[in-house]
């Protein structure tokens, strides 16, 4: 315990997580349980305190992401290369409480596709405490508990609330993906970073296998490639679903508009 909040730089822990060892399955079984719990919850609840815990959930985000914020300034020498709330999971620490300030559906899509995948793809692959933090250490609870949260918060709109993902809003969706990546690409120059994972694939991941065969930085093309297609994946049955229904529903109507 005393090794709690050691940063891995400054510290030697005896034992590491490593990619699907014993320790780390079991984190993520334990990531499995809360997630569950928390869809059970929402299950016998109704629309207004689902809503409530929807900010419940979007408010320990932020706070779980702050106090990351003071454990790493509190170690002396801020790390800008690798503790800005920059990746596709961090930045949900500022589009989550913007959607439920305006409440835009456009904004709610793209927080969908990006949290989602994104934290899941955290919990699978995590380059943050690979190799560096043992299973009991601040930042390896914070960043299980964060992205458990940050996967379930759009899933469980998806399922208790009537919001479904369009393919007429993929645009802005990709439109706000590029901005984002454009804003990285400047803070990599200035911090020396890998925000986006735009300037070096990380070790262990989906994305290295494609840096290994596609190069660098044409592995970019290739994850952005990657990304469409599971945006796609992720709207199409959506849309595919509302189609059905309509024509179910008014036969005729879909038959003069098609």
């Amino acid at each position: 315990m005393s090794l709690f909040f050691e940063h891995f730089q400054s510290a030697s822990f005896p034992y590491v997580l490593t990619p699907f060892d014993t320790r780390y399955n079991l984190i993520l079984v334990a990531c499995f349980l809360l997630a569950s719990l928390i869809l059970i919850v929402g299950y016998h609840r109704n629309p207004l305190e689902r809503e409530k815990m929807v900010v419940v959930m979007v408010i320990l985000i932020v706070v779980l992401e702050v106090l990351r914020q003071i454990w790493a300034i509190s170690m002396g020498d801020y790390l800008f290369d690798e503790m800005l709330p920059f990746h596709l999971c961090g930045i949900q620490v500022f589009l989550m409480p913007l959607y439920l300030k305006i409440k835009s559906p456009r904004l709610l899509q793209f927080i969908y596709l990006t949290a989602l995948p994104g934290a899941l793809a955290a919990l699978l692959f995590n380059d943050t405490v690979f190799y560096k933090y043992p299973i009991m250490h601040f930042q390896t609870i914070q960043t299980f508990v964060i992205h458990t949260l940050i996967a379930i918060v759009p899933l469980f709109i998806l399922i208790y609330t009537p919001f479904r993902p369009k393919l007429k809003w993929l645009v802005s969706s990709l439109l706000i993906m590029f901005g984002i990546m454009g804003f990285a690409w400047i803070v990599n120059y200035v911090a020396q970073g890998n925000y986006l994972f735009i300037r070096i694939p990380p070790q262990d991941t989906p994305i290295e296998w494609m840096a290994n065969w596609l190069g660098n930085p044409g592995y970019i093309l290739g994850m952005m490639g990657l990304v469409i297609f599971i945006w796609l994946c992720m709207i199409l049955p959506f849309e595919m679903a509302s189609l059905k229904k309509t024509s179910v529903s008014h036969p005729k109507r879909y038959m003069r508009k098609n």
